[in-house]
């Protein structure tokens, strides 16, 4: 009985480690944010998109490349991050229909794939009527930005920390059952021992 309780307990301390050093992990990546200075408009409005925590890798010479709709989207622009990974560009927002839409950024490295902390997305809105610019070609290459804001939102976030807190609940419940399992399983033994 007490070998099955040591085992029991060692089974929780390893798994409390690794949920720990998996967060840790997940914690030190740098996600990469995308923001709209509108979040809605019309076909043909122009509008400024900037962004944090694009890291440009070695060897990549493409920048972030700023996607309407689909991660294999038209480029509606490309952006070479500055020094501490900030974007700034403008984009005009495309023909379509109203309804919503996402704005994509993508930084590939040199063998295609993703970048850590990316592809980020931006939502947008089209409203009907035609809007103010007419359309800009299909790419337009912007300069990388000398003082753009690292703002962002906090929605990222929030989802973050509520979804580390109900992991939390969760562990600690499990702690809990596994303590009144052992419990109750060395009672009636315990009980049992005595009548003899």
């Amino acid at each position: 009985m007490v070998v099955r309780r040591g085992v029991a307990w060692a089974s929780v301390i390893g798994a409390a480690i690794a949920v720990v050093v998996g967060a840790a992990a997940f914690a030190c990546t740098n996600l990469a944010t995308l923001n709209l200075s509108a979040t809605s408009g019309k076909a043909g409005d122009v509008v400024t998109v900037t962004g944090s925590s694009y890291r440009m890798p070695s060897g990549v010479t493409t920048g972030v490349q700023l996607r309407w709709n689909a991660l294999d989207g038209p480029v509606l622009a490309e952006a070479i991050p500055d020094k501490v990974g900030n974007i700034s560009a403008s984009i005009t927002i495309p023909q379509a229909a109203p309804d919503n839409y996402v704005i994509v950024a993508m930084l590939r490295d040199a063998k295609g794939a993703d970048t850590s902390g990316t592809p980020s997305r931006a939502q947008f809105q089209v409203v009907g009527g035609a809007g103010s610019a007419t359309p800009a070609p299909a790419l337009a290459s912007q300069a990388p930005a000398a003082n753009a804001s690292g703002g962002s939102s906090g929605a990222p976030l929030a989802l973050l920390v509520g979804l580390g807190v109900l992991g939390l609940l969760l562990f600690g419940s499990g702690i809990v059952a596994a303590a009144r399992a052992t419990r109750t399983s060395t009672a009636p033994a315990a009980a049992a021992s005595r009548r003899d």
